[in-house]
């Protein structure tokens, strides 16, 4: 219960963040290094202590993540667009589309979820997706919504 309290503080703090978007990999990066350093902290102490060892650990790993996670080059978050791309126009519904980026080796899933029509007939996909750097595995879901024959908005944070 605990734990999950100090990650839903993270995600809160993350998104409080003004009006800067995140990126994915800044979104990632946030939510598996508060997790991880949640589990670090609970580490030590006991009773309030634990608590506030929790709290830190949850604060650091989130920063820790938010700076790895803009770390992903830019050859990695272009993968992750045109594997978008992909997935949103040829993937059905449950389906899950794999990538890999050769040149670094991260590797990530986009997994397509609902498929709706918003105002004036455009088409959206919400989706679940995961990136793998250096065995940290971040997850997250978003929205693609196409802008046009070719082009899709992607949001990975609604």
């Amino acid at each position: 219960m605990k734990k999950g309290l100090i990650v839903a503080l993270v995600l809160f703090l993350a998104a409080c963040s003004g009006n800067n978007r995140l990126t994915t990999g800044q979104t990632i990066g946030v939510i598996g290094g508060g997790i991880i350093g949640t589990y670090i902290g609970s580490q030590f102490g006991g009773g309030a202590g634990n608590l506030l060892f929790m709290a830190a650990g949850a604060t650091l790993g989130g920063m820790a993540g938010f700076a790895y996670g803009d770390s992903l080059i830019p050859s990695d978050r272009a993968k992750f667009k045109d594997s978008a791309k992909v997935a949103m126009d040829n993937v059905s519904d449950g389906q899950v589309y794999s990538w890999t980026n050769p040149d670094t080796g991260v590797a990530g899933t986009i997994k397509p979820t609902r498929s709706y029509y918003v105002d004036k007939g455009q088409l959206c996909r919400d989706f679940d997706a995961s990136i793998a750097v250096d065995r940290q595995v971040g997850r997250t879901h978003g929205r693609a919504c196409k802008i046009s024959a070719d082009a899709w908005f992607v949001d990975s944070r609604i």
